[in-house]
């Protein structure tokens, strides 16, 4: 049985790496994105590198800053983790 605490920090981690992706291509700063969202931008910062575990409303506020579904940024997640499983 896979390890829950292991896997809820994969999660995280992606969650990180997918805003930070989109916000960069978008061209935004972590300031802009935190003015976007109403997400405070320490927060943010450290959500990126997942070290905090935002709610489903800071999740679906970041989405919002970034112009993209919720659900679009949970499914970039869960292929950001099969990808990470596959190699």
């Amino acid at each position: 049985m896979p390890n829950k605490k292991h896997s809820h920090e994969e999660l995280y981690r992606c969650l990180g790496e997918v805003i930070a992706l989109r916000r960069k291509r978008m061209g935004l700063s972590q300031e802009e994105l935190s003015e976007a969202s109403g997400v405070d931008r320490s927060f943010l910062s450290s959500v990126e590198r997942g070290k905090r575990n935002p709610s489903f409303g800071t999740v679906a506020s970041i989405a919002s800053g970034l112009k993209m579904r919720y659900t679009r940024l949970i499914s970039n997640c869960e292929q950001c983790i099969a990808s990470k499983k596959a190699s």
